[in-house]
């Protein structure tokens, strides 16, 4: 019987079964992972919130050639996973969490993208997902 014609029961479980990463891809599906614009970020360098102002240039090679320095080889950037000449780059500014500094304007800084970790703040008003409790 040719392949196409077998059900279920005739196939292996491995056959049925979905790879790893089409497991990990469903339960990724409509998470929110990459810096959003207007959003809050963690640098996970420092460790702090930052505001994502907006998505400055589309790759690390714009980046270099309008502002003069390789943001992929600055400082630690090397060290860190994920960060190639693809990323975009992100304006960001930290969020300062004494209110006595609430009103004054902060310094904005650029990011890779992969330097950025989306704070999904958007699930706390979002239906749960399957498996959260």
């Amino acid at each position: 019987m040719p392949d196409s014609e077998q059900g279920a029961i005739d196939s292996d479980f491995e056959d049925a079964e979905p790879s790893y990463e089409e497991r990990v891809e469903d339960a990724l599906a409509g998470a929110q992972t990459e810096p959003l614009a207007g959003g809050v970020a963690i640098d996970l360098v420092t460790r702090q919130a930052v505001f994502v102002r907006r998505e400055k240039y589309a790759d690390l090679e714009a980046h270099y050639e309008a502002e003069g320095y390789d943001l992929a080889t600055y400082k630690m950037h090397p060290y860190l996973p994920g960060i190639d000449v693809d990323n975009s780059v992100f304006e960001c500014v930290y969020l300062d969490g004494n209110p006595q500094n609430a009103h004054k304007p902060g310094k904005t800084y650029d990011f890779p993208e992969a330097r950025l970790m989306h704070l999904p703040a958007e699930q706390a008003w979002g239906e749960p997902e399957v498996g959260d409790v």
